[in-house]
């Protein structure tokens, strides 16, 4: 997903894992206009850019939003609906790029 539409990602929407299973929903999107969220963090990294992450999507899981949170960088979506965004990486890599781990300096007035 190009940044054009970062607009679009907004609360509430479902996110999916590559293979299409559901994986919760975004509780929060930090957006950061010029501060990288955590340059060092490699979960962080913009694939396409080849720099740190200026958006973080806050992820809920589990049955009603209680399961842990995740933090994907909006760089990780790969497509997206009116509802819903595709993320490019399987579940199972969640925690090996570092997505369970709230990003050091994110809070809620980003």
């Amino acid at each position: 997903m190009q940044t054009p539409y970062l607009g679009r990602v907004t609360p509430h929407m479902t996110v999916f894992d590559m293979a299409g299973k559901e994986v919760g929903t975004i509780s929060h999107v930090y957006r950061f206009a010029d501060t990288p969220v955590h340059a060092g963090h490699s979960g962080f990294e913009s694939a396409a850019a080849g720099g740190p992450s200026s958006s973080v999507m806050e992820v809920k899981t589990g049955l009603f939003g209680m399961g842990p949170h995740l933090y994907i960088p909006t760089e990780a979506i790969d497509d997206g609906l009116e509802d819903s965004v595709f993320i490019s990486k399987p579940r199972e890599e969640f925690e090996r790029l570092g997505w369970h781990e709230k990003p050091p300096g994110l809070d809620d007035s980003a």
